[in-house]
């Protein structure tokens, strides 16, 4: 099986992709974008592992986007931890190379540092643009990555959020679901499309889940892109669609709504799948 996820090598994608399945050695390929992976799935690769949610950042909008246009079908989701280190080639270094991203979430740190910033495409990229300095450089990097022999640890925890980590799904274009399982946990996903908007479009498909006792875990609002108050819904919630609670929610909240459907999967745990 071919996984699609972000690269470069040494990604938390990757680590993400390699939690999937791992006793079937999957064939992970790396690619530049996001949309890249999506685009990939039913084409070059049978699945993407993409990140959908972190804990600081929030929803990832670009795959929750893609998804409006392109409903593929949620397998499975994975949460690993987000940790950072900071690298250097020196006691007293004059730059610290940072993605964006990881910039952010390494604010406080950064802050006390108080050096310039370069900012990088990925944390890998920022490893090499150290190795790769002549003058004394320091980099954010993700713990998971090993300091090389030539580098320091100046500080092995810097991220502002000792707690965060970040939630993937493994999108795929076909239809079959993981079988249900009672004993386990479990979560499924839709889109509401509004194509038939009226007062109290929200609250009525909302309500489908309270009379049915169905615990919502995420509800997200994304512009439509037609007109300034036009949305579509995520919305994710525990439980899976054969269960009889579930399947009669459904049933109502497609009465009134265009509905994308996204899966019902197995519920994450840290670290695994």
């Amino acid at each position: 099986m071919k996984l699609a996820t972000l690269g470069p090598a040494g990604t938390f994608s990757e680590v993400a992709a390699g939690l999937y399945q791992p006793e079937k050695n999957h064939d992970i390929q790396l690619l530049d974008s996001l949309v890249s992976c999506l685009d990939a799935v039913g084409q070059s690769c049978d699945a993407a592992v993409v990140p959908i949610e972190n804990l600081t950042e929030g929803f990832v909008s670009p795959v929750v986007d893609y998804l409006v246009q392109r409903p593929l079908r949620i397998q499975a989701e994975i949460r690993i931890p987000v940790a950072f280190q900071c690298l250097s080639n020196s006691n007293h270094p004059k730059q610290i190379f940072a993605q964006f991203v990881a910039a952010g979430q390494c604010h406080q740190y950064l802050h006390k540092l108080a050096l310039p910033i370069v900012h990088t495409a990925s944390n890998s990229l920022s490893l090499d643009a150290l190795r790769a300095a002549e003058g004394p450089s320091a980099a954010v990097v993700p713990k998971h990555l090993e300091c090389p022999d030539n580098l320091q640890v100046l500080s092995h925890k810097i991220a502002d959020n000792p707690h965060n980590e970040t939630r993937f799904v493994v999108l795929s274009a076909a239809s079959e679901e993981p079988v249900f399982d009672k004993g386990r946990g479990w979560k499924s996903s839709l889109l509401l499309i509004d194509d038939n908007d009226h007062p109290g479009l929200l609250v009525d498909s909302l309500q489908v889940f309270a009379k049915q006792q169905i615990n919502l875990t995420s509800i997200v609002s994304r512009p439509a892109g037609s007109r300034f108050g036009d949305y579509h819904f995520f919305i994710e919630f525990d439980g899976h669609r054969s269960e009889p609670g579930v399947a009669f929610a459904l049933k109502e909240l497609a009465a009134m709504n265009n509905i994308h459907w996204l899966g019902s999967y197995p519920a994450a745990v840290i670290g695994n799948q």
